[in-house]
This record gives structure tokens, sequence and C-alpha cells, in this order.
């Protein structure tokens, strides 16, 4: 069940834009603070805050869309 929901997690980050899918990835995966996530991808912290933001509701509307439950 868990590998289920890992897995279509991935599925969903792949379909992201690459901005968003990146901020993401290091924050939750990488485990990242938005400060060093700004230095690695070169941008500020309240651009890498608007890329998650951004990420995660593109990501929730993908879970209404698609009615999956994690």
């Amino acid at each position: 069940m868990r590998a289920q929901s890992h897995e279509r997690v991935r599925r969903m980050l792949d379909l992201l834009p690459e901005e968003q899918r990146e901020i993401i990835v290091l924050r939750h995966y990488a485990n990242l603070s938005f400060k060093e996530i700004a230095q690695i991808t070169n941008c500020s912290i309240n651009t890498a805050l608007g890329r998650m933001r951004y990420g995660l509701i593109n990501l929730r509307k993908m879970m209404i869309e698609k009615q999956i439950v994690l």
C-alpha cells in the first residue's frame, strides 16, 4: 500500500514543471532549508517559496482530478 502511494506521488511529481518539482524534491526528500534550496537553485528564498507553493497547489489539483487519496 505504501509503495503504491510513493509511486503515485513520483508519477505526479514528474508531471510538474521542472522548477516546481526540483524545489519539492529538495525540500521533502533532501530535507533542505529554503535558504539552502535558494542557494542551490540560484534564486531568492521568496522565489523558492513561491515555486513550492505552486507545486503543492498543482499536486493537489492532480489528486482531485484523478481522485487520488494517499
